[in-house]
């Protein structure tokens, strides 16, 4: 049986085109399993922002679920072999960012407390010039999420890994599990360091992995934090800016509020 031919109506009707653009991945791609279509991407195209992804927005299912900012990205993805689940954090922002910018344009309105004269002042932010980071440091073996660090005072080897989707979620059902219960655990510094870590001088049961990070020194934590931080590839969500009333210089962190989507202007 010969199938139906499908007809663009968006182009043959109305003689119009959802507008498509490459997106560069700020990781290109070498973290990822040579079995993943992420693998070695440089690039992802991405289509603009339509009323289609104002459903996905405003969903209260996909809400529920935590996955509305997944969804929006499966959405606007244009290769549906990808899968979104599978990004790192600084590569989503990075898209994030994008879609963004084809949905509402490049500014980005925020307000900002002047660390000087403590005034408060909106400040128009451009994200098209914000700066893309890349790796300082690769992996320990292209196609692997996996990176190198020795602690400065105790020198142990640690490996550790950036978190994604299922990452997230698999905290996230150890938090829920925990909470079941009646047992509330804290979001403390030191979480961030017993997600990451893969091993500690090739040591990889978690338990001893948490005691370890729970009583490490202060330098060793804080320098690990800081590698962990600097090496991420991604967007830097800063922005310098002269106070409008007594001109003095600030940099302020770009907030990823409800607005970032949904501007009031």
């Amino acid at each position: 049986m010969s199938k139906i031919p499908s007809r663009d109506v968006l182009k043959e009707d109305f003689g119009w085109e959802i507008p498509v653009e490459s997106l560069p991945l700020p990781s290109r791609g070498v973290i990822y399993s040579q079995d993943s279509y992420l693998y070695g991407k440089e690039q992802i195209q991405i289509k603009a922002m339509t009323a289609q992804e104002e459903d996905i927005l405003t969903s209260a299912a996909y809400a529920k679920e935590n996955v509305v900012i997944e969804k929006l990205l499966e959405s606007c993805i244009v290769d549906k072999n990808i899968d979104v689940k599978e990004l790192i954090s600084g590569d989503k922002t990075a898209l994030m960012v994008g879609i963004r910018i084809t949905g509402y344009g490049p500014e980005y309105p925020v307000s900002a407390v002047c660390t000087s004269c403590m005034r408060k002042s909106s400040v128009e932010v451009r994200l098209d010039q914000l700066e893309i980071k890349r790796f300082k440091h690769p992996p320990v073996e292209e196609g692997k999420n996996l990176f190198e660090f020795t602690l400065p005072v105790t020198n142990k080897k640690i490996k550790f890994k950036y978190q994604n989707y299922y990452d997230t979620k698999e905290r996230d059902d150890i938090q829920k599990k925990y909470e079941s219960l009646g047992i509330i655990k804290e979001n403390k510094m030191t979480d961030i360091l017993e997600r990451a870590i893969v091993s500690i001088d090739d040591i990889t049961d978690k338990t001893k992995i948490s005691h370890f990070v729970k009583h490490m020194p202060i330098k060793d934590s804080s320098s690990l934090r800081k590698f962990i931080f600097d090496n991420e590839p991604g967007i830097d969500m800063s922005w310098k800016y002269n106070c409008p009333v007594c001109t003095a210089e600030n940099n302020i962190k770009i907030p990823m509020t409800s607005e970032f989507f949904w501007p009031s202007t």
